[in-house]
């Protein structure tokens, strides 16, 4: 485990939330689609602009497809550091968990964990100690 697969796993976790909160959005705005009608005999010719319930069906299939791929990568990379920070004091583990593997921001694990910023920056140093990556 190096200090740079840790913010492979926090980004892939961002990539990962991003990816389902454009998928959310996309859902929303789709509210006002009524009946999206599938077949029909004719393909359609090049060129010919695509109607609403079509881009919507197309983008919602390129965000599904996005979003599993971010999710296969940082599950990988989420159980390479399950697997370290099991080793540590379970304080230790969760902060190093919540920040790289769920992609939290430093406040939002400080609040998780009731703990300053200084004290969590004082963890973080010992569990990167610990784990020999500092």
């Amino acid at each position: 485990m190096t200090k740079e697969e840790l913010q492979q796993c926090r980004s892939a976790s961002l990539a990962r939330i991003s990816v389902k909160k454009r998928i959310a959005e996309l859902r929303e705005d789709a509210a006002g689609i009524s009946g999206i009608r599938y077949g029909g005999d004719a393909p359609r010719s090049r060129g010919e602009p695509l109607s609403r319930q079509q881009r919507y069906v197309e983008a919602l299939e390129q965000l599904s497809a996005e979003y599993e791929e971010t999710t296969a990568t940082w599950a990988e990379k989420a159980a390479e550091i399950e697997r370290a920070v099991r080793q540590l004091p379970p304080k230790l583990g969760e902060l190093l968990r919540l920040r790289y593997v769920d992609g939290l921001k430093w406040e939002q694990v400080n609040e998780r964990l009731y703990i300053s910023a200084s004290q969590s920056k004082r963890l973080h140093h010992a569990a990167l100690k610990k784990m020999g990556l500092e």
